[in-house]
């Protein structure tokens, strides 16, 4: 099937990957979609660690899938002695651009890489990154998520387009930030689990739905308890990114709590420039009687296109 928004029918691949360095060798993790026509050992032999300025060699690589859709490469390393040690991953000039990847090292977060950045240097004794550091790198990592998921925040345009006034809009996004927070938290902490299968697909058909319920002013009461519903599918979309770089072990609520403040961070930022817009629309009757329509109908035709292809790819 040829994906009608090819860019966003794969909304929460946000071309991240993860790298773990330890006592017992070089790990990578990497969605599946990311590893098509990519040999996985050649990848493994460009993740090259150093210590002292002398590469690590590679034992024998292991291959095997994570849960979701994540495939892991593991090796042995055989490393000189040493304490200043270095990784530098080549492979990430191969990825599409903004590809980042979060590497760990013997139990603390170390960097974000990328193919303008690829190298690091630790030290195996090295105390673990700061609540500050961490705090500052999954707030960013909160703001890029829904900045760049265009499900997401094409759920909140569907939202603000039905808002009747800023006091309705207040309770209907704190009901979706307190669903997504609670199912982000338990999926991010691996306490429970939904395929991506399943998740993906319920997010695309939430669009749909928000959009046709537009057109018919439902109750605020209504929209409340729909919008929490349909916020805890959304927090489950949330977590994949956590869920395949892993919470860092030493600050895994500073980590958790900061993404979801980014989350919310990236929610304010899209909703505080147009919220304006739209109530002053709101007060004109060619908006409330065809504007609205016109927009949740666009709304609901590119929900139920992502949802369609989103099915399609779960069953092939």
């Amino acid at each position: 099937m040829i994906p009608l928004f090819p860019a966003v029918a794969e909304a929460h691949r946000p071309g991240l990957s993860y790298a773990r360095v330890d006592a017992s060798g070089v790990h990578l993790i990497f969605a599946s979609p990311e590893l098509a026509d990519r040999n996985p050992e050649e990848l493994l032999e460009r993740a090259v660690v150093s210590v002292n300025g002398a590469a690590c060699a590679h034992g024998a690589v292991a291959i095997h899938p994570v849960d979701g859709d994540g495939v892991a490469l593991d090796a042995p390393l055989d490393c000189p002695s040493g304490e200043s040690w270095t990784f530098h991953a080549s492979y990430l000039d191969d990825f599409p651009p903004g590809h980042r990847q979060y590497l760990e090292a013997f139990g603390h977060s170390v960097a974000v890489l990328d193919a303008s950045a690829p190298t690091a240097g630790f030290e195996p004794g090295a105390r673990a990154g700061s609540a500050a550091e961490v705090a500052s790198e999954f707030l960013g990592l909160g703001v890029e998520h829904i900045l760049t998921g265009a499900d997401h925040l094409a759920f909140l345009l569907g939202l603000l387009l039905a808002a009747r006034g800023l006091k309705e809009l207040a309770w209907v996004v704190s009901g979706f930030t307190v669903a997504h927070s609670f199912t982000l938290a338990l999926a991010a902490l691996d306490w429970v689990r939904v395929s991506p299968a399943v998740v993906e697909p319920a997010i695309a058909l939430s669009i749909a739905f928000v959009a046709v319920e537009n057109f018919f002013e439902p109750p605020v009461k209504r929209r409340l308890a729909l919008t929490f519903g349909l916020g805890l599918i959304h927090g489950f979309g949330f977590a994949r990114i956590l869920q395949d770089l892993g919470l860092p072990s030493g600050n895994v609520a500073v980590a958790l709590l900061s993404f979801n403040v980014g989350v919310e961070a990236g929610q304010l930022a899209v909703v505080l420039p147009l919220l304006p817009l739209l109530l002053w629309l709101r007060r004109k009757q060619v908006w409330r009687e065809k504007g609205i329509r016109a927009a949740s109908s666009v709304l609901a035709v590119v929900g139920a296109a992502w949802f369609v292809e989103r099915l399609a790819s779960a069953l092939s």
